[in-house]
């Protein structure tokens, strides 16, 4: 299965074949296809929405290394068929995700707090800390957030190769196996 949303993540379109179909509950079908531009559900993100040819896609989650697109109808198997994401849902999910980041990266940095629970909503980003932060201190976190933003700094992807992960500097330190991207 290749995952076009880590490679290419601006991907709005693409071309896949359907690997497997099956029924799913409540009247959904779960297609699972050769790659996939769609993200699944993970780290505090919604999965994707959108279109599969004629059929809707209503979420994405990954489950025991497979990505399984929750559909409201069929897709034979073999069949070529074009995605279509959501991309006014998809991008304001990723500037909510990379906001996170920035804003849990500088609350570690200046109190020391690790963020321990994440979730994305369609109306608000909630993140919990293992420590209180004050309605002052929030704020002065925010103006440097959105001074963070403002310099508009290029978003960096890594793989590093096993071995590296123990050497490099990041801020969750996870018993993390097989291939990371940091």
């Amino acid at each position: 299965m290749e995952k076009l949303y880590y490679r290419q993540p601006y991907v709005k379109a693409f071309e896949a074949v359907v690997t497997d179909c099956r029924e799913g509950k409540n009247g959904r079908y779960q297609v699972m296809l050769d790659r996939t531009g769609f993200y699944p559900e993970g780290g505090g993100q919604p999965g994707d929405t959108g279109r599969l040819g004629p059929v809707k896609v209503l979420d994405v989650h990954e489950k025991a290394g497979e990505i399984i697109h929750e559909t409201d109808g069929p897709l034979e198997a073999g069949t070529a068929v074009a995605g279509t994401i959501d991309w006014e849902r998809r991008f304001g999910y990723m500037q909510n995700h990379s906001g996170e980041h920035i804003f849990s990266g500088l609350v570690h940095k200046k109190y020391g707090f690790d963020n321990v629970g994440f979730h994305m909503g369609s109306e608000e980003v909630t993140v919990d800390f293992n420590g209180v932060i004050t309605a002052e201190e929030l704020e002065e976190i925010e103006t440097e957030v959105n001074r963070k933003i403002a310099e508009n700094l290029p978003i960096r992807e890594l793989y590093p190769a096993a071995g590296e992960l123990e050497h490099m500097e990041y801020r969750s330190k996870k018993a993390l196996t097989g291939q990371v991207r940091i």
